[in-house]
């Protein structure tokens, strides 16, 4: 689990696993692209509530650019109707899974968390 400092609060941040090619994902997929789903933890481990959206949050980055961030209506990543990541108290840990559309072809190179969809505090997984 990686630290990071997002505003009053201190958040344990983790990429648990990387779904790829997500199987059984339920979504609309722009043509020569894939559903790519990326299995996530976080904790506040300190200070104020957390609140925010995965979708913002989170990003994968191919050597393509970034990758679009996928609506889910089934399967183990399915996008919730009230994200993982709203008001997360000091104590509490949530897990949730973000998708993304990717090229075909293309190969994960990076993910993302960017607190509050901000570069400040923003840490990376390669």
């Amino acid at each position: 689990m990686l630290r990071v400092h997002a505003g009053g609060s201190i958040l344990s941040v983790a990429v648990t696993r990387v779904l790829d090619p997500l199987r059984g994902a339920l979504a609309a997929l722009v043509p020569g692209t894939r559903p790519v789903g990326v299995l996530v933890t976080i904790r506040n481990d300190a200070g104020a509530t957390y609140d925010s959206t995965a979708s913002g949050d989170w990003s994968l980055v191919t050597p393509l650019g970034t990758a679009t961030p996928l609506g889910v209506h089934g399967g183990v990543c399915a996008t919730q109707l009230v994200d993982f990541e709203s008001l997360i108290g000091a104590g509490e840990t949530r897990s949730g899974c973000v998708a993304f559309s990717v090229p075909r072809g293309a190969r994960v190179v990076q993910i993302r968390f960017s607190p509050r969809s901000r570069a400040p505090g923003r840490v990376a997984w390669r």
